[in-house]
């Protein structure tokens, strides 16, 4: 998938608006964003530790179907959802590491709720209502069971991360979308936040991998 191309943030702010009613993070504004933000996509196959440590705001990096990565900043946060833009014309809404709600990667994910949640013999079963607007389908039911796969570690800007690994296979109500897929998450053993993951928001595009650059604090 070929990203959008280098455009004012002013239209990363305004899906910003679309997606979250919340202040800017950290008390950051538009103006400071925008000259960040400006200056943060990498044509290289992956966000530099120079490149991470030039912001002082919140970062993730995302890399869709082998394309080079992209890094967003954080926009605004409420302690359950954060929104993440970038100069491409991308924002990604995330709530616990989860992707919720996309827009600008073509093909879109208008909003992903939580229905009902289950657990029985280790195992995590969740019911979602998914939003695709360009296919014209709405409350989708999503149902995904998983759970824990172990202990595994990875390498986020050359440093060593210990994490706990699960996967969850989803599938899409068949009436409405033939559509199954398996995400994947790396959490952090202690806080449960979510380092790194492999998730799928529409079933028009490949998977879209998510590893988090610098934190929210």
């Amino acid at each position: 998938m070929n990203l959008p191309n280098r455009n004012l943030l002013i239209l990363a702010a305004a899906a910003a608006l679309t997606l979250s009613g919340c202040k800017f993070a950290g008390g950051s504004d538009a103006a400071s964003i925008y000259q960040y933000a400006k200056t943060m996509f990498s044509p290289a196959p992956g966000v530099s530790l120079e490149e991470a440590a030039s912001s002082p705001f919140a970062s993730i990096g995302i890399r869709i179907a082998g394309s080079p990565e992209t890094m967003l900043i954080l926009a605004s946060d409420d302690g359950s959802r954060s929104l993440w833009t970038s100069s491409e014309r991308i924002a990604i809404t995330t709530a616990n590491g989860r992707i919720v709600r996309t827009a600008g990667l073509g093909h879109d994910l208008g909003g992903f709720e939580l229905r009902r949640e289950s657990q029985a013999g280790g195992v995590t079963t969740t019911i979602w209502n998914a939003d695709f607007p360009e296919l014209g389908l709405y409350s989708v039911p999503v149902t995904c069971s998983g759970g824990l796969k172990g202990e595994e570690s990875i390498v986020i800007l050359g440093k060593t991360l210990r994490t706990l690994r699960t996967d969850e296979s989803c599938k899409a109500d068949r009436d409405k979308l033939d559509w199954s897929f398996t995400n994947s998450f790396w959490r952090d053993p202690v806080s449960g936040m979510v380092w790194r993951s492999v998730q799928h928001v529409n079933p028009r595009i490949d998977s879209i991998e998510i590893e988090v650059l610098r934190p929210v604090r």
